[in-house]
Formats: C-alpha cells, sequence, structure tokens
C-alpha cells in the first residue's frame, strides 16, 4: 500500500508538471504569430464598423470573402495560369543569372565582354521594359515569361558574381597550395562558400518575380491573377483586388518557405541557424 500511493503521488506530481509546463520555443512563437493574427482582424473589424469605412476605401473581411465566393468559377485556373508563368521565368532566370555571375566570376574574358552590358543595364527599372518587350516579342505568354527572367536573372547575376568575388583569398590560396585544379577549387572552396550567400538573393528574386507577374499583365495574357486584378481595378473593387493580393501573399510565403527548407538542407554545415542576439544586452 506505501508503494502504491507513493506511485499515485508522483503520477499526480507528474501530471501537475505537465500542466504547468512552458511551451516550447517553437509552441511560443505560433502562439505568439495567432494572438497577432486574431489581434489584427480584431482591429480591423472594429475600424470599419466603428468609423463606417466605406468598402472602396478599407473593406471588411466579409467583403473579401464574398469576392473570393464570386471568383470561384475562375480562381483555380487563374492561380496555375500564375503559377506556371511565374515558376517558368523564375527558374529560367535563375538559371540564367547564376550561370552569368559564375562565368563573369571565373572567366575574365567573359566579364569584360559582358560586365559592361549588364552594368548599363542594370539599374533600369525592369518595368520600364515592358513597351520594348511588347514591340520585340509583341503579346503572349512567352514574352510574359521572359520578363520575369530578366528581372530575375538580373538580381542573382550580380549577387552571385559578388558572393564569388568577396571569396577570402586565403581559401583560394590555401587549395591552390595543395594541387587543387579549377574543376576541385570549384566544387570544394567555391560553391560551398557562395552557395548561403545566393540562397538568400533566390528568395529575393522569388519575391520579386510574383510582383513580376502581376506586372507581364500588362502584356495581353488575359489568364492569371494579374488580370483578374487589372479588371477589379477597372471596376474599383477594393474587396476583389485585396482578395488577390491575399492570394499572391500566400503563394509568394510558400515558395520563401521551401526555399528556406532547401537552404536549411544545403547549409547544414554552416552554423548559422545558431546564431542568436537574444542574450546580448
Amino acid at each position: 500500500m506505501g508503494i502504491s500511493k507513493k506511485a499515485n503521488i508522483a503520477a499526480n506530481t507528474t501530471a501537475v508538471k505537465r500542466l504547468h509546463k512552458k511551451p516550447s520555443g517553437k509552441a511560443a512563437g505560433w502562439i505568439k504569430k495567432i494572438i497577432c493574427i486574431i489581434a489584427f482582424f480584431i482591429i480591423w473589424i472594429g475600424a470599419v464598423e466603428i468609423f463606417q469605412i466605406k468598402p472602396i476605401y478599407i473593406p471588411a473581411p466579409s467583403d473579401i470573402w464574398n469576392s473570393l465566393y464570386n471568383m470561384r468559377d475562375s480562381l483555380a485556373s487563374s492561380i496555375l495560369a500564375s503559377l506556371g508563368i511565374t515558376m517558368s521565368g523564375f527558374l529560367i532566370g535563375c538559371a540564367i543569372g547564376i550561370g552569368m555571375g559564375l562565368l563573369m566570376a571565373y572567366s575574365k574574358g567573359f566579364m569584360n565582354t559582358v560586365g559592361p552590358f549588364m552594368e548599363f543595364t542594370r539599374p533600369i527599372p525592369i518595368f520600364a521594359m515592358i513597351p520594348l518587350f511588347m514591340i520585340w516579342f509583341g503579346l503572349g505568354l512567352w514574352p510574359q515569361i521572359l520578363l520575369i527572367a530578366l528581372g530575375v536573372s538580373a538580381v542573382l547575376g550580380v549577387q552571385t558574381y559578388e558572393a564569388v568575388r568577396n571569396i577570402p583569398v586565403v581559401y583560394v590560396n590555401a587549395s591552390h597550395n595543395l594541387g587543387a585544379k579549377k574543376s576541385s577549387m570549384f566544387r570544394t572552396v567555391i560553391i560551398p562558400y557562395i552557395v548561403p550567400h545566393i540562397i538568400g538573393a533566390v528568395r529575393v528574386a522569388a519575391a520579386t518575380s510574383w510582383g513580376l507577374d502581376v506586372a507581364a499583365e500588362f502584356m495581353g495574357v488575359q489568364v492569371g491573377l494579374g488580370y483578374i486584378m487589372i479588371v477589379r481595378q477597372m471596376y474599383l473593387d477594393t474587396p476583389g483586388i485585396i482578395a488577390i493580393v491575399l492570394i499572391y501573399s500566400i503563394l509568394a510565403i510558400i515558395l520563401d518557405q521551401l526555399i528556406r527548407l532547401l537552404e536549411r538542407r544545403l547549409t547544414r554545415w554552416t552554423d548559422r541557424s545558431k546564431i542568436s542576439f537574444d542574450k546580448v544586452k
């Protein structure tokens, strides 16, 4: 009986400790995010109701939901069209930008040939190229993809080149003194060093590609989320515009999370995730 009583007391004590146990860091972070989202919606609905704000300026969440419901017939096909256009341009731009950046850093002749052209065109806003693209390539799907690819490659080309040029000379010299050839140096020194830097640029380029998708809709393809947004703007449908913006935001967040997952796999040997300034006074 004594042993059984002690066992029951120990079990009850353990249960109480579990109830009062603080949530882990990730759980606490998610709880804070959920609380912030709920507070945001409460303030939003309260402001609209109290100040009687017109839907054309700040619509209520219910108005946005109604707009989404009214677009349900064409929404799925529009999302797939925008995904196809954006991802095609994004992947092509990544391949061209990273490839050109590596070639410029690796070959002095290529740098002297292509570098001045890139330096001249890099400051030009990509949106200013839309009229020229319409004249050069006409209206259609491929001009949209090329516009996104151009914007992505411009970002990644410069970032890749700068990442390679910023490799500490001591790494290159040490590899050369150990008898490494250019191919092995590229594989064992250059790529491991620049990947963490390029991933950050890829995340920026991914976010940029969604904005370019909206701009590319002005090039005549009457499909995709950007086209729906343009039509909603013509009818001064603010709830519809915000609904499309929210969909773009969700798609951008999903793509960014996928890139972050890839980053963790490719840079698991680094200490980037261990850096914290919480204890710094």
